[in-house]
């Protein structure tokens, strides 16, 4: 027989999550307590006591988020939830981008939201704030910038998804109210550490291993990462890290949720043209600075974006991952192989540089947020 709980059946767990405690282990223990007694998971109907129950990282990380079916921001992780009946969960019909926070300013959120709008429409997703494209981005910027600002962090990653919406298990979004979500968080996993000393070990995944993303898919940033998640997988088994997705005919096209540089024998810095392979914002900016710095101080010969044969990357001097605005891996082996010397190169040290300058210092696409 299932227990019914409510908030003075949970007593003092209940109210320790309400004022901030961390609840992880005790849910924990209170499930598996319930369960031994009750035999079957207990019915909770009260909102205090679910939140309560609800496990919270241990390590943290989650700042902040807003939720437009509340309307309203929370810094609670244990109350950061969207509904069971939004199309992000119930078909993955939803888009999203991430931007960054650099102290305390939102770094490059005007090309992300370009892209997600452009995602949204090839996704056939209503705006949530009207019809109007313009008034959408200035409530979506007010948005993300009130959530950075209740994060209470100068130094943050941005996330925002726009769902079709909840309000019902279907296939379209007829009869949902569309859903927006912001996050302030602390990164990726994996994303964070620093790769610049020995680089990192990569593996091909050709697509009789990892089928790539149709291009439809591929070009949009969708809520659909499943093949992402099997490719970055397919890397680990094969001694990788990310993963580097090869097509049919041998072309490189891009790893798990980064773009693929390479550094010819000649000099010359090159990404495969965004056919199949997602638009990368990071990928656009470091060609952009490498050509106004790398090809004059002569680091560079060239910048080009071309077919990139996994033959040409095997034999260049270098080979990068670059995501997040400022993330940016140094490949030294491929497949056991080394790449280059098998050490950390010139041109990933000086375009990191770049980019980590012109997300603290830079002034092209820079907003601050008062109050950080």
């Amino acid at each position: 027989m299932m227990a019914s709980l409510t908030r003075s059946s949970l007593g003092s767990v209940a109210v320790g999550a309400a004022v901030g405690v961390a609840a992880g282990p005790l849910s924990r223990w209170v499930r598996r307590r319930l369960l031994s007694l009750h035999g079957g998971p207990p019915v909770v109907n009260d909102a205090l006591a679910w939140s309560a129950l609800h496990e919270v990282a241990a390590d943290g990380g989650f700042y902040a988020f807003y939720s437009s079916c509340a309307g309203a921001i929370t810094t609670a992780p244990e109350l950061m939830h969207i509904p069971i009946h939004d199309h992000a969960i119930v078909r993955g019909h939803a888009v999203f981008d991430t931007c960054s926070l650099a102290e305390g300013r939102m770094y490059r959120l005007a090309i992300h939201l370009r892209r997600f709008l452009d995602s949204a429409a090839a996704a056939r997703l209503p705006l949530p704030f009207g019809d109007s494209e313009q008034a959408n981005i200035e409530q979506m910027t007010a948005v993300i910038a009130a959530t950075c600002r209740a994060s209470k962090r100068r130094n943050a990653d941005v996330r925002f998804w726009l769902s079709a919406g909840s309000g019902n298990l279907g296939v379209t979004p007829d009869g949902c109210t569309p859903g927006f979500y912001v996050l302030v968080f602390g990164g990726l996993p994996g994303l964070n550490d620093d790769p610049m000393i020995d680089g990192i070990a990569e593996a091909t995944v050709p697509e009789s291993i990892v089928p790539l993303k149709p291009p439809y898919l591929a070009e949009l940033k969708s809520n659909n990462y499943m093949l992402n998640a099997l490719t970055m997988m397919a890397a680990r088994d094969r001694g990788g890290r990310f993963g580097i997705g090869i097509d049919a005919a041998g072309h490189v096209r891009e790893s798990c949720v980064l773009n693929v540089l390479s550094v010819g024998a000649d000099g010359v810095l090159r990404t495969p043209p965004f056919k199949r392979v997602l638009a990368g914002t990071t990928a656009r900016r470091s060609f952009e600075l490498a050509r106004e710095s790398l090809l004059a101080d002569g680091t560079l010969s060239g910048v080009v974006q071309e077919e990139l044969p996994l033959a040409t990357a095997r034999a260049g001097t270098e080979l990068i991952l670059v995501a997040g605005d400022t993330h940016l891996y140094p490949i030294t082996t491929l497949d056991g192989e080394p790449v280059g010397d098998g050490r950390v190169g010139p041109v990933a040290k000086a375009l990191l540089k770049l980019l980590k300058h012109d997300a603290v210092h830079g002034d092209g696409d820079h907003q601050a947020v008062p109050g950080l």
